[in-house]
């Protein structure tokens, strides 16, 4: 039996449609866990497609510049799909898969951090003046009314070493990796972003360029569909999810579970983002887009001609 399921998943990898995927991305779970559960348990083959994933899209600039290359769809952060339109890349969000920002604002245990407003005159470690990290600084700042400087260090180790050296007060994170830290006592968890984004919201989507919605919908469907499978599966099977997440990061089981129990609860199997509706979810993250200067106040968009809802189920 095991070799005849082994048979006729081979087979279907071989027959299904080849796709270059933008979505690859070891650091977070979001984005392999979705890879690996679909790949394991069949789900891609099933709906008809073989792809290929290639690194995932880090900024606007990025996913233009991927689109010039031939990807025509992938998952991504919600505001580089809408700065990429307004710069005239043709792509539009056609589903999304994750609600409420998983994002939050760490600092050492006896640091008197514990909502937005502390953070005045802080420094904030960031990733990159690219990523949404620094758009989440400039966000806060403009909503609370605060001075936070973001301090552009990289990843989660550069961050957690600044932070002890007494370089920055507090950092931003949004890995897994990061609640280690919490229960092993070294960081706590400063303001949780979700409560101070726009409601409702969209963190991550699924994107795809006009022309492959236009000539291929059934491919965008497939992959759609495959996302939302998914994501159902990693709901379904932590157990198995947790066991992906270890062998991807090498984290020990007990972080890995609350790695994968605190993504469960954001993902959604609707393709609507936090609400229920995909339009009123693409628009609160573009009010933080806009809020957070990313793109000039003069820089106007129709969100529904930057979503096609057709593809939902």
């Amino acid at each position: 039996m095991a070799l005849t399921c082994f048979a006729s998943l081979a087979f279907a990898q071989q027959t299904a449609t080849p796709l270059k995927v933008s979505g690859e991305n070891k650091n977070f779970e979001w984005f392999f866990l979705l890879t690996d559960a679909g790949k394991v348990q069949g789900i891609w083959s099933k709906n008809g497609l073989n792809p290929e994933f290639v690194p995932a899209a880090g900024s606007a600039a990025q996913l233009k510049e991927q689109v010039s290359t031939g990807v025509k769809i992938g998952w991504v952060n919600t505001a580089e799909v809408l700065i990429a339109r307004s710069q005239g890349v043709p792509v539009k969000v056609v589903a999304a898969h994750f609600g409420e920002t998983i994002a939050k604002i760490f600092a050492a245990p006896d640091a008197a951090i514990s909502q937005g407003r502390d953070l005045d005159r802080k420094k904030i470690g960031i990733l990159s003046p690219s990523h949404t990290s620094y758009k989440t600084v400039l966000y806060i700042n403009e909503k609370l009314g605060i001075r936070a400087e973001p301090v552009a260090l990289g990843n989660l180790a550069n961050n957690v070493e600044a932070l002890k050296a007494r370089k920055i007060d507090a950092f931003y994170s949004a890995e897994g990796a990061a609640l280690g830290l919490v229960a092993s006592g070294e960081l706590k968890i400063a303001v949780r972003l979700a409560e101070l984004y726009p409601k409702p919201y969209t963190a991550v989507v699924v994107w795809a360029t006009d022309d492959l919605i236009r000539d291929h919908p059934a491919t965008v469907r497939a992959f759609v569909n495959g996302t939302l499978e998914s994501v159902r599966y990693l709901q379904g099977n932590p157990e198995s999810a947790s066991q992906i997440y270890v062998k991807r990061t090498g984290a020990s089981k007990p972080l890995a579970d609350r790695a994968v129990a605190e993504l469960n609860s954001l993902l959604t199997t609707s393709g609507r983002g936090s609400g229920n509706d995909l339009v009123a979810a693409v628009e609160g993250n573009w009010k933080f887009t806009r809020d957070s200067g990313s793109v000039p106040a003069s820089v106007s968009m129709k969100i529904e001609d930057a979503v096609d809802t057709r593809f939902l189920p």
